[in-house]
């Protein structure tokens, strides 16, 4: 599990280094954890990426808000595991970007709703 949270941490310094995390400013960067699973999960827009129909742009939303997600605190559980399991999806969401083979399948694992919500919820 460390290793995941080095992994991301250089895939992060990268995709950053080449502008992706640009989209901070963008009308689609949340604030809190809430309104990261309003606009990711309850609106469709992880449905629609995991079904192939997304734009890049739309990949690079998702991207975006996993980071704001990452950047929030749980409001419960332990923050260490809540990181661990954030981390996941943020390298996960960096790979959709990227167009790596097997991203979809690795962010459909990773994006498991109750892996987090009966812990951190």
């Amino acid at each position: 599990m460390r290793v995941r949270l080095i992994v991301g941490s250089v895939i992060l310094a990268v995709v950053s280094g080449s502008g992706v995390m640009a989209f901070n400013n963008s009308p689609y960067a949340a604030k809190s954890v809430k309104e990261v699973m309003k606009i990711a999960h309850k609106d469709g827009l992880l449905k629609k990426i995991q079904g192939g129909s997304a734009s890049d742009e739309e990949k690079k939303q998702l991207l975006d808000l996993y980071v704001d997600m990452l950047e929030g605190e749980p409001k419960k559980g332990d923050k260490a595991e809540y990181l661990a399991k954030t981390n996941a999806l943020v390298v996960s969401a960096v790979k959709v970007v990227l167009g790596k083979e097997g991203a979809l399948d690795e962010l459909k694992k990773t994006s498991d709703c109750m892996a987090c919500h009966s812990k951190h919820k």
